[in-house]
């Protein structure tokens, strides 16, 4: 109770509209990056190939190894609300590490294929999304406590930032110009068995 007490600012009034906020940005972000996930890979034209050993396999250690860190970052976006709640900081500093994340995953994952540019700009939206959930967040971090320990508290989450901006931002630009891109001519693909070119993707390449 001291740790949430000590960030509890008498000035409250905006506490629970920039919950509803932050939280419902973080939630939407959070289901963005499930929305990457599926959709990219409709966009590459993946497909298990129905014979070919290993497939289902695949899909299936991925789906774990994805639910795996959906629970884990699920987890850490929960007790960040319930502290943030309580009017914490340390529910602003847990939300905006969540926000970077669904951010990294959606805009890092370069996975829009020349002429789609409807699912271009479905990917912009989404990564545009945490964004703004980071920018709401900023807005408690910011007028409660001590300057010195605010800036501890942002030299930190800058250095976290760092990273996934030098990987969204040229992510980001990949998909808007291969969206951009003319789409290329249809190609018809045969398969007589479980060759070189069977897989679990199959014409999910950039030309």
């Amino acid at each position: 109770m001291a740790l949430v007490s000590t960030a509890t600012s008498s000035g409250g009034w905006w506490s629970r509209k920039v919950w509803f906020w932050a939280i419902g940005l973080t939630a939407a972000g959070l289901l963005g990056v499930v929305i990457a996930f599926f959709g990219g890979t409709s966009a590459s034209g993946a497909r298990l190939t129905p014979g070919c050993g290993g497939g289902i396999g695949l899909l299936l250690v991925a789906l774990f190894i994805f639910a795996v860190i959906a629970g884990f970052v699920g987890a850490f976006a929960v007790v960040g609300a319930i502290l943030l709640w309580f009017r914490s900081t340390w529910g602003v500093l847990l939300l905006i590490p969540v926000n970077l994340l669904s951010l990294y995953l959606i805009a890092g994952s370069q996975n829009v294929y020349a002429g789609q540019v409807v699912w271009g700009a479905v990917v912009v939206l989404l990564a545009a999304i945490p964004v703004i959930a980071i920018g709401v967040l900023l807005w408690p971090l910011w007028t409660r406590g001590n300057r010195l320990v605010l800036g501890l508290q942002l030299l930190i989450l800058g250095a976290l930032a760092v990273p996934v901006v030098l990987t969204a931002g040229p992510g980001l630009a990949t998909d808007i110009n291969s969206a951009l891109q003319a789409p290329p001519a249809p190609q018809v693909e045969t398969h007589t068995g479980c060759g070189a070119t069977t897989g679990f993707i199959v014409g999910g390449e950039q030309p």
